[in-house]
């Protein structure tokens, strides 16, 4: 059912990270969905729980930025977000399911039954599986009721709080193959990086990378080049790798000193990733074999730094695009992508095709 308000807008998408707030909403325009609205705001204080000045500041800005209403749509807190796939009886023999995914969810995260939120959904069965497999995504009532709480307490109506993958699996469903093929999403974050693949239209696997956030490369940056976190930042999103043979030729003249230094640290970060990522695709077949891995769509800030994109490309059997490059709900014009792929699935949570 669509939650379109009457207005013809969606609530508005608002995917909470560390340093930034990213917004979108959708409306209609001759019947079609289109982006009204899209924002990226930078947390004024970073790495810390959003609180009621922050909230206050954020409905100021999306006033200021033709955003209506205080209807709205959450990013799950990505530190806090468990998953997994749990192995349930066939369907035939008549089992209550909720029960028993609850029950193995709980028991899988060392939770107490009833202290958390989650969904599920079975999963094609891998050639060497024996069972039905499940996988399942929830949170802690703990991690996210303050949250929750701190939203309403502002005036915001929270009509759902949605895993992030999920949302950016939505945004760039033009590009997700439902064949047998698989897909994947990596959501490159400040904090973690995150992954998901896709096979026959379904989730089917995600994992966290440990140490690939884009906060440990500006980090090695920082450290590798004695600059402070701002010319860190600037270098990042500037300069990055800016192409796949090294060239500066069409660098700001100011950096293409510094080009040459930064490159060997981004390359040595995403040497890391590109070892994580192949172990997640090497998993995907041991449990598919009969599936190839076709595609890798780059979401959240690490699709921002220039080259990253590409280098993984180059690196991976899967082709790598950017959120940008991917059809993204078919919609044209919203830029700042790929920042902005979850705030967009948010927005089109639970929304009705077209």
């Amino acid at each position: 059912m669509s939650i379109f308000s009457l207005s013809g807008r969606s609530p508005i998408g608002l995917d909470i990270g560390r340093r930034w707030i990213k917004a979108v909403q959708l409306g209609r325009s001759h019947g079609k969905r289109a982006v009204t609205a899209a924002a990226s705001i930078a947390r004024s204080q970073p790495d810390t729980p959003v609180d009621r000045s922050e909230l206050d500041r954020l409905a100021r800005v999306l006033s200021q930025q033709g955003f209506l209403g205080r209807k709205v749509v959450l990013s799950a807190p990505a530190d806090h977000v468990m998953s997994g796939v749990l192995d349930m009886p066939p369907r035939e023999s008549g089992a209550p399911y909720d029960l028993i995914a609850a029950q193995e969810f709980a028991r899988m995260h060392r939770q107490e039954p009833g202290g958390f939120e989650s969904n599920w959904w079975e999963i094609p069965r891998s050639a060497r599986a024996s069972t039905v497999g499940v996988m399942a995504v929830g949170c802690a009532h703990v991690d996210t009721q303050a949250m929750l709480e701190v939203f309403e307490s502002c005036g915001y109506d929270v009509a759902a709080m949605d895993f992030g993958l999920c949302a950016a699996i939505r945004a760039c469903r033009g590009q997700i193959d439902p064949s047998q093929s698989i897909s994947a999403v990596l959501d490159m974050g400040w904090g973690t990086a995150r992954l998901a693949m896709v096979h026959q239209g379904t989730i089917v696997f995600d994992r966290t990378l440990s140490r690939s956030g884009l906060g440990v490369l500006h980090q090695h940056v920082c450290d590798g080049l004695g600059v402070d976190p701002t010319e860190a930042d600037c270098l990042l999103q500037r300069v990055g790798l800016h192409s796949n043979d090294g060239s500066v030729s069409t660098i700001d003249p100011e950096f293409k000193d510094v080009a040459s230094l930064l490159r060997p640290l981004i390359v040595g970060h995403l040497d890391e990733v590109v070892h994580e990522l192949e172990a997640s695709f090497e998993y995907a077949s041991h449990q598919y074999p009969d599936a190839h891995a076709h595609r890798l769509i780059l979401v959240g800030g690490g699709g921002a730094v220039p080259g990253l994109a590409q280098r993984l490309d180059a690196s991976l059997d899967p082709q790598t695009l950017r959120a940008e490059d991917a059809d993204l709900l078919g919609l044209e014009g919203l830029g700042g992508m790929p920042l902005m792929a979850v705030a967009l699935g948010l927005a089109a949570y639970d929304q009705d095709e077209g």
